[in-house]
């Protein structure tokens, strides 16, 4: 099967991109290289006979839909995004250009050559879950402009299948941690601070809430759900693993032998700072993907 896989040299795209080939996929990795994306993440790849990369915006329509025609593509997975929420509130516009209309360019793609779409969101696009668990069917809230961008770009999605036929699937990820995260992220700070004996900052009180969700594993569980869904389903892919901000700085300072007190400082929150996330992921489960989870063992991984 040829896939064609955007934001290839990401941090999930990498990880998604060594899934399928070394599962037997040819992947036609697409990417712009920007801070966020290395052909350092593709090492394991790059030489491999089933994969070749091109450097692209995935606003090039055009060279978009002259790839997927020539290279008989079967499915486009889409990862290219803005991702970083802090940055999205500093500077929104480049959030919309690339998570909105960059995936308005994939889908008319998509359509005009009759591929298959498997589109990645995030479970931020259901917004907070004040003490409550979100199904796929739950009512999309986001509040701040990252999440809105990935609630229209499904958006999207799902009003070209309804208008067009587009053949589609959705995955809403949780909070991804492991090798090859970007610095900016929380747990890659974390690991920082602590090797440069810097003080850690812990947004308000600590207490926000995340489901903590292994690369590999979202990466492993994104060719089951392609491999194994129906068209048209929308599926939460989570590890049911729930930590506070302070608790996962907590478990990361005793695994390296620091004094919590000591390598914190708590900082003004941001705005729009969602209090917690939680996603419930049996539909994922009765189709046969169950997620492992090693919080510890992973994370001492990344310990070097």
């Amino acid at each position: 099967m040829n896939l064609l896989i955007t934001g290839c040299a990401g941090f999930i795209g990498s990880h998604v991109t060594e899934e399928f080939i070394n599962s037997g996929y040819k992947v036609i990795g697409v990417d712009k290289l920007t801070y966020a994306g290395k052909i350092e993440n593709l090492n394991s790849v790059i030489n491999h006979p089933n994969f070749s990369l091109m450097q692209l915006c995935i606003n090039t329509t055009p060279v978009l839909k002259f790839l997927i025609e020539q290279n008989k593509i079967d499915w486009v997975i889409h990862l290219a995004a803005e991702t970083h929420v802090d940055n999205s509130i500093e500077s929104s516009d480049v959030f919309m250009k690339t998570n909105i209309l960059g995936t308005k360019s994939i889908i008319g793609c998509c359509y005009a050559t009759g591929t298959k779409l498997l589109h990645f969101s995030t479970d931020e696009v259901y917004g907070p879950a004040y003490n409550k668990t979100f199904i796929e069917r739950s009512k999309l809230n986001p509040t701040n402009p990252y999440s809105a961008s990935k609630a229209a770009a499904e958006h999207l999605v799902t009003s070209y299948a309804n208008t067009y036929g587009l053949g589609y699937i959705i995955v809403r990820p949780s909070n991804n941690f492991g090798p090859r995260q970007h610095d900016e992220k929380f747990l890659p700070t974390i690991l920082r601070k602590l090797k440069l004996d810097e003080k850690i900052p812990v947004y308000g009180d600590g207490q926000q809430e995340r489901e903590w969700m292994y690369v590999k594993e979202t990466a492993k569980a994104t060719r089951f759900i392609l491999e194994n869904s129906s068209m048209n389903e929308t599926y939460n892919v989570s590890s049911k693993f729930h930590l506070k901000n302070i608790e996962v700085v907590e478990r990361v300072c005793k695994l390296m032998d620091k004094n919590l007190e000591e390598c914190i400082e708590y900082v003004e929150d941001r705005p729009g700072h969602d209090f917690n996330y939680s996603i419930n992921p049996n539909k994922m489960n009765k189709l046969g993907y169950n997620v492992h989870n090693d919080f510890d063992g992973y994370v001492k991984e990344l310990i070097v």
